[in-house]
């Protein structure tokens, strides 16, 4: 036999030994029989029971494994039947409610049988679980519903419907009516609001009740419109001036709440004040509130300007248009804040500001609306360079409506980028107040000697042409830039002092020159004023030009001053011994002396010179006061004889009464003295003009005097014709008298 004869013939046997092997386990398998009862099963919603029996013939324990359509559910009592064995196994058969029929196939080993699953038709809603929605409190809601068939498969000829689980709240009622569920709810009065509803309905098809399901119901009870909270609690700011206007009106918030679940219909709203100073009346009203919500009423109200802070009560009402709906009513308040602003530029442009030349700038804070002060007011750098702008001033205080200024310093130094718009924002702060900003901004430019230069130029003399070439210095460093700011500051100092000294000395020695030494001495001192700026500042300059120019110049200037203070001085001595200088004038020459003194730096001198001055104005003041008493004197006296002596007709005192001549003469001589004393005492100090007005009024006085003496004249003259006619009248009666008693006693009167 060949080698691949004997190969193949291996390879046979070990072929037929291996199909050897399997044939006992195939035998074994086989040996299993899976016998379904007959007949299908009819599943409709409740669970029905098929059997299978399993014969197991071989000696190996067997599974059950079962096969179902989706939706079927097929629960066998055992999951297994041992060998040698047969067992009858009872099948739980339930479904969804929605499942279709189908086949059900049970395997046990090798062996299998299968039964066929029938659906009965099940009832059920178009949308589960059935919500009947929102229902009124004390009414009822009604609706329908498709009724349909779950699994799809028909032969749903009719349905019934049942309400087999109660609410105690509400009542269901159900029909049907072919394929449509008819419900009606009554929800009873007295059920709390947004309640939930809840019942179970029992469906059956077609009268089987292997195909009764039950069904939820749900529902919820609703409240008709109804006014809930009506509150007002806002505030309104007094935000405009006080004087633009005697009132101020702003809108506030009532809100309007309706706590029913349906649309309210708003029919009114009213608000009242009880504040005279506040009107309060509707501005917008919604026409509608939805239910569960809250809507806005604006509410316009006008407050006098006077009224002070504080909370103010505001009552009114709200009505529907639905009668049934009850009236809301209210009691609010509205709180009115006095409001507090600043009133600050909001930029301020210095332009082109020359290096080392200060510039000053003033601007106006204030508050604007005129009822609240503002307390620690504060302007703070907030953003910009730290150098170069300063404020100088500003207030710490605001009054309500007030402004006050604020000062911006600003010097350029040499540093500073010619050309460049340097920009500061300040911050302008205090209490009870929002904060403001105002920017300033600025732009340094070379400095420009040049209107300095000309003013010194268009005098003579050394003063000015040595003040020129420092100023001429002063521009080439400031070109070159080797210069500092200070410098700068100080010649320029130094050059206005010299221009108002030349300026000064000139008016002085033009005063002297015409004889004006009092206007001179103004001049003069002015002049001595500026010689001692000068003389500082030139201390403070450094470098040998500036200090040789400096030098000539006060030297000269010094020269110049003591000239004129000296020329001042005779003027003033001369005067001072004059015989006919009043008092008021020694006072008046020894003060100028003193000051004399002082731009000499004599101050004993002048000391002794200003204690001599207070002396003579203390007897000046005393001489015054002393004429002033003389004529006070004469004036009680002429006001007593106008009581006690004179009769006044049509304006003109007269005398007469010749009893009191000799008081009246004794209170001429009185007055006449006191008057001569008052003039006198004038004249002494100096007071020429109340001199004078004494004497007009003495002589005016003096003649009424003479009317009053021919007055007296007069009155005598009377008196002494009614005195001769009444002694001649009782003469003449004393002589008929004696005469008819001598005829009665002779008895001639009878013939």
């Amino acid at each position: 036999m060949s080698e691949r004869k004997r190969v193949l013939f291996v390879a046979f046997v070990l072929a037929i030994g291996l199909t050897m092997a399997a044939v006992p386990g195939a035998m074994a398998q086989s040996s299993v029989t899976v016998t379904a009862d007959r007949g299908s099963v009819e599943l409709g919603t409740e669970t029905e029971t098929h059997s299978v029996t399993v014969e197991n013939r071989g000696n190996d324990s067997v599974s059950i494994d079962i096969s179902s359509p989706s939706g079927i559910d097929v629960d066998p009592d055992q999951r297994s039947v041992p060998g040698q064995s047969s067992r009858t196994i009872d099948l739980d058969i339930s479904g969804d409610d929605d499942a279709s029929g189908g086949t059900v196939t049970v395997s046990a080993g090798g062996g299998s049988d299968s039964f066929q699953v029938d659906r009965l038709p099940i009832p059920g809603l178009e949308d589960e679980p059935l919500d009947t929605g929102d229902v009124l409190v004390g009414g009822s809601a009604s609706g329908e519903v498709d009724i349909e068939e779950l699994t799809g498969e028909g032969g749903l000829s009719y349905a019934s419907a049942t309400v087999v689980s109660t609410d105690p709240d509400a009542d269901l009622g159900v029909s049907t009516s072919g394929g449509t569920l008819n419900w009606n709810v009554y929800a009873d009065s007295g059920v709390d609001q947004h309640e939930d509803l809840e019942w179970e309905v029992e469906l059956r098809a077609n009268g089987d009740s292997r195909t009764t399901r039950t069904v939820d119901v749900e529902g919820r009870v609703i409240y008709p419109a109804e006014f809930g909270e009506v509150t007002l609690d806002d505030e309104m700011t007094f935000d405009e001036p006080r004087g633009s206007s005697s009132t101020i009106t702003k809108t506030v918030d009532l809100d309007v709440e309706n706590t029913g679940d349906l649309e309210l219909d708003l029919d009114g709203v009213t608000a009242y004040a009880s504040n005279g100073g506040l009107d309060v009346s509707v501005a917008d009203s919604p026409d509608t509130i939805d239910g569960q919500s809250t809507e806005t009423v604006e509410l316009a109200v006008t407050a006098d300007t006077t009224l002070s802070e504080g909370t103010y009560d505001v009552t009114g009402s709200a009505s529907a248009a639905d009668y049934s709906v009850s009236d809301a009513s209210y009691e609010g308040t509205v709180d009115i804040e006095h409001g507090t602003e600043l009133d600050v530029p909001s930029r301020i442009d210095l332009g082109d500001v020359p290096i080392g030349e200060p510039e000053r700038r003033s601007t106006t804070v204030g508050e604007s609306l005129g009822y609240n002060n503002v307390d620690n007011l504060e302007v703070s750098l907030e953003d910009g360079p730290d150098r170069w702008l300063t404020v100088e001033e500003s207030p710490s205080r605001l009054a309500a409506g007030d402004d006050r200024p604020v000062v911006f310093g600003m010097a350029f130094e040499p540093d500073a980028e010619v050309g460049t718009s340097y920009e500061w924002t300040y911050v302008v702060d205090g209490d009870g107040v929002e904060e403001e900003t105002v920017t300033v901004t600025a732009s340094p430019v070379p400095l420009d000697l040049g209107p300095i230069r000309s003013e010194v130029s268009s005098y003579d003399g050394t003063v000015a042409d040595r003040t020129v070439s420092m100023i001429n210095t002063m521009d080439e460093r400031s070109r070159s830039g080797d210069v500092s700011g200070d410098d700068i500051t100080r010649v320029l100092s130094y050059g206005s002092a010299a221009s108002l000294y030349l300026e000064s000395m000139e008016a002085a020695r033009e005063r002297q020159a015409a004889g004006e030494y009092e206007s001179a001495q103004r001049e003069i001192v002015q002049a001595a004023a500026a010689y001692n700026t000068m003389t500082l500042y030139a201390n403070e300059l450094e470098g040998d030009a500036f200090e040789d120019d400096s030098s000539a110049v006060i030297s000269t200037a010094e020269s110049d001053l003591d000239a004129a203070i000296a020329e001042q001085e005779a003027y003033y001595e001369e005067r001072l011994e004059s015989e006919n200088v009043s008092l008021i004038e020694e006072a008046t020459v020894q003060r100028q002396l003193a000051r004399v003194a002082l731009l000499q730096g004599d101050d004993e001198r002048a000391a002794t010179l200003e204690s001599d001055a207070e002396s003579a104005f203390q007897s000046y003041t005393e001489s015054v006061s002393e004429g002033e008493r003389a004529r006070q004197r004469a004036d009680e006296t002429w006001a007593a004889m106008e009581t006690e002596q004179f009769v006044t007709i049509a304006g003109q005192p007269l005398f007469l009464n010749p009893a009191e001549y000799d008081a009246y003469a004794e209170r001429v001589d009185e007055m006449d003295t006191a008057y001569e004393n008052a003039t006198a005492t004038f004249e002494e100090a100096g007071e020429t003009s109340r001199a004078e007005a004494v004497t007009a009024e003495y002589e005016q006085r003096t003649a009424a005097l003479q009317v009053t003496r021919w007055s007296l004249f007069g009155a005598v003259a009377v008196y002494a014709a009614l005195v001769i006619g009444i002694v001649f009248r009782t003469a003449r009666g004393m002589y008929w008298y004696l005469r008819d008693a001598r005829e009665s006693v002779s008895g001639d009167f009878l013939v």
